[in-house]
């Protein structure tokens, strides 16, 4: 789940954030004031009506080049698998943005990673929150969509799951690794990014490992940047070191719309059946 403000430019949802660019109105002195949580009319087409309630951002830092890691220390009702989004929303502001939950269902205090993203014709872009400071106020609302793991039996039957992640896709991964849904499978992560210093969440690599996960780092622009592991696209790298048992496999990604479908042309080549290959929206 990346960050936009219509379902048509949500990638895949949600990161690039895959998802990017919130559409929102300047707050009116009288929304900043305190409330409860109150429902709202559907502002983005995705899921059920939001409800929203008066949060804060508890802290932000650097996530990587463009990226920024922000926590909010709220309960959150309805999240419980790795996958889930929810809106966040300027106070007062008619418009919200999609934001995947980069941690894991349980964990506190909740993360995000959010792209920074500049105005444009049709949004002013992330900068209210991606420029904003502890203790800044925001609007939440409830957890959203299933997951990447709608039903109980999704992974009926599989031995290896391979993960796709670009960007800060990453996110919405994140968070299914760390929940625990994966344990007893095989698990590689085939994470891209433009160049190194874009590429977020390497001190949790180690930590993946110990989970069972076979981290695998893409670069797709190499060049002057001194990096010696795998470059080009995730799904060239995933589709070289080839996939020995399709039918027992199966496929979680989330990032821009051109590696999604390049991940299930290759699922097909493969003979990875259209239904094991799993988005988070």
């Amino acid at each position: 789940i990346f960050h936009r403000s219509s379902p048509q430019m949500l990638p895949l949802l949600v990161p690039s954030v895959a998802l990017l660019g919130l559409v929102l109105q300047p707050p009116s002195p009288a929304a900043r004031s305190v409330r409860a949580p109150r429902a709202g009319r559907v502002l983005l087409g995705w899921g059920p009506d939001p409800v929203w309630s008066d949060q804060s951002v508890e802290s932000i830092g650097d996530a990587g080049e463009g990226l920024k890691a922000i926590t909010i220390d709220a309960a959150l009702d309805g999240f419980g698998k790795g996958g889930q989004y929810l809106q966040i929303r300027e106070p007062g502001a008619e418009k919200a943005g999609i934001f995947a939950i980069a941690s894991a269902p349980g964990a506190s205090p909740l993360e995000f990673l959010i792209k920074e993203q500049p105005p444009s014709d049709w949004s002013p872009g992330t900068g209210w929150l991606t420029g904003a400071s502890a203790g800044a106020a925001l609007e939440m609302s409830q957890a959203m969509g299933g997951g990447f793991l709608k039903t109980d039996d999704a992974l009926e039957g599989i031995s290896t799951v391979l993960l796709f992640a670009v960007g800060s896709g990453i996110s919405p991964i994140r968070s299914v690794i760390e929940s625990g849904a994966l344990d007893g499978k095989s698990v590689e992560l085939f994470y891209g990014a433009r160049t190194p210093a874009m590429m977020s969440y390497t001190d949790k690599f180690a930590a993946w490992e110990e989970l069972g996960v076979s981290v695998t780092p893409v670069i797709s622009q190499p060049e002057g940047t001194g990096w010696e592991g795998c470059t080009g696209y995730v799904q060239d790298v995933a589709r070289e070191k080839g996939i020995a048992d399709p039918k027992a496999t199966a496929i979680l990604l989330c990032g821009m719309k051109g590696m999604a479908v390049a991940i299930k042309e290759m699922a097909e080549e493969a003979g990875i059946p259209e239904e094991r290959v799993l988005a988070n929206f």
